[in-house]
C-alpha cells in the first residue's frame, strides 16, 4: 500500500501480512466448520496484540516470519499504517462473532465469520486488503 496515506512512519512486511491473512483464513475455517469455536478467541487475542500493542509480539506474526525466513522469502516492506487498522477491524469483528456465539446466535455469527474469511482471503490470495483501501479515508480518531 505504497499509494496510501504515510499516516504511519514504520513499515511492515507485505508478505508476512499476506501470511497472515492465510492464518485468518484457516482460523475461520476451523470456526465456521468445527467445533472448536475457541479459535475466533484466539485469532482475535493476536488480532489485537497487532493492532494495539506490537506485531512482533503476534504468534500468527511469527510462525508467518519463520516460514517465510525458512523458504528464504524476501521481504517487501510496505507501510504499516493501514495494516494496523485492518488488524483492529479484525479485531472487531472477533468480538462481534464471539459475543454473538456466546448469546446463542450462529447466523450471525456465520455471517460475519464469512465477511472476515472472505476479507482474509482477498488479502492472503491477492493482496488486496479492503480495511487498507479505507484507511486513508478514515479521520484520525478511527485510525
Amino acid at each position: 500500500m505504497a499509494e496510501a496515506c504515510p499516516i504511519s512512519f514504520e513499515s511492515i512486511n507485505e508478505r508476512v501480512a499476506r501470511a497472515n491473512g492465510a492464518l485468518t483464513v484457516l482460523s475461520m475455517i476451523v470456526f465456521l466448520f468445527t467445533p472448536f469455536k475457541v479459535i475466533a478467541l484466539i485469532l482475535g487475542a493476536d488480532l489485537f496484540i497487532r493492532g494495539f500493542l506490537k506485531s512482533s509480539y503476534s504468534f500468527y506474526s511469527f510462525f508467518s516470519r519463520n516460514v517465510l525466513q525458512v523458504f528464504n522469502v524476501k521481504p517487501v516492506m510496505t507501510n504499516a499504517g493501514p495494516k494496523i487498522f485492518a488488524a483492529k477491524i479484525g479485531f472487531v469483528f472477533c468480538c462481534i462473532i464471539s459475543l454473538f456465539h456466546v448469546f446463542g446466535m450462529p447466523s450471525v455469527c456465520f455471517i460475519f465469520g464469512s465477511m472476515l474469511l472472505f476479507f482474509a482471503f482477498l488479502e492472503a490470495s491477492m493482496g488486496f486488503c479492503v480495511a487498507c483501501q479505507l484507511y486513508p479515508y478514515m479521520p484520525n480518531a478511527l485510525k
